[in-house]
């Protein structure tokens, strides 16, 4: 091997293990309303981890073939019905694509607008890009699925006027809906259960526990789904409203990725759960040591001309 294959190697190497998790995604917006630039940040998020994603207006575009994604996410935040027969053949294909996962990994997160930029915590920061950027990793990891999210609810009404659409496509994939009405900021927030691999870093201390990571819930956000659902499926909280005994009535969000904390960790299928951002992938290590051995054998002979 010359000097310049080794050097070559380890470049490879690099890039491969850096771009090992870049996911391609279809991020489809239902409808259009004031809440479109918010969807639109969320996708920029996204690319700027290094993710292919195409952002999709559901309710103008039909889209029946998704081969080319490995992930759905589907923003949710129009009011009034959303029952158009573009809207319809959506959620329905959406709904096939998913059934057809040979791994079905879901992420409902009923308060998503608060991820958006111009939604920032009480300081006027927010840790959310790299909340929305653990998703995609973290679904990148166990083959791809799908992310349902959704945020304000309204009160007396059982699911809400955003979340209509949303539920469309709960009902045909056999999972609960969206429903209920918690609060508005600043007084809501959600507790993230800290071992969950969708959980970060550097998240912002709960206000009524600052020794608690929270994310803010920065509207009148609905409860997501949690527990067995009708599909027999699990949804593990991610992140709730009051305590660990309410986790499952009170969730902002949750997920088919299980956790230690509430006894649905690794059922065999996925990784374990204790896979987070910062811990590589074997995948990745195996390209990183590829790299690395380039590199080393670059050294070598570099020394060894230099003798």
């Amino acid at each position: 091997m010359n000097k310049s294959r080794g050097l070559s190697l380890f470049l490879i190497g690099l890039l491969s293990a850096s771009s090992a998790n870049a996911a391609s995604i279809l991020f489809g917006r239902v409808g259009s309303s004031s809440y479109v630039a918010d969807g639109q940040s969320l996708v920029n998020f996204l690319s700027a981890d290094g993710n292919t994603v195409d952002y999709v207006d559901l309710n103008t575009t039909v889209i029946s073939d998704f081969s080319s994604y490995s992930q759905v996410w589907v923003y949710d935040l129009v009011t009034g019905p959303n029952s158009s027969a573009n809207q319809v053949a959506n959620y329905q294909n959406i709904a096939n694509w998913y059934l057809g996962l040979a791994d079905q990994n879901l992420i409902v997160d009923g308060r998503i607008i608060s991820s958006a930029p111009g939604w920032t915590n009480a300081n006027g920061m927010s840790s959310e890009a790299g909340w929305i950027q653990n998703y995609a990793t973290q679904l990148d990891l166990r083959g791809g699925g799908l992310v349902l999210g959704t945020d304000h609810a309204s009160p007396g009404q059982p699911s809400g006027v955003f979340v209509d659409g949303i539920n469309q496509i709960n009902a045909l994939i056999g999972i609960d809906p969206f429903e209920g009405f918690f609060g508005t900021y600043p007084t809501s927030q959600a507790l993230v259960d800290s071992a969950s691999p969708l959980a970060i870093n550097g998240l912002d201390p709960c206000r009524d526990d600052p020794t608690a990571p929270c994310v803010n819930d920065n509207s009148t956000t609905s409860f997501a789904p949690a527990g067995t659902q009708p599909n027999g499926q699990v949804l593990t909280p991610v992140a709730y409203h009051g305590v660990v005994s309410d986790a499952f009535d009170n969730a902002a969000i949750a997920s088919t990725i299980g956790s230690v904390t509430f006894g649905t960790c690794d059922d065999g299928s996925q990784p374990p759960c204790d896979t987070g951002t910062g811990v590589p992938v074997p995948g990745t290590i195996a390209l990183m040591g590829l790299g690395i051995a380039g590199f080393g054998h670059y050294r070598r002979r570099k020394q060894a001309g230099d003798a």
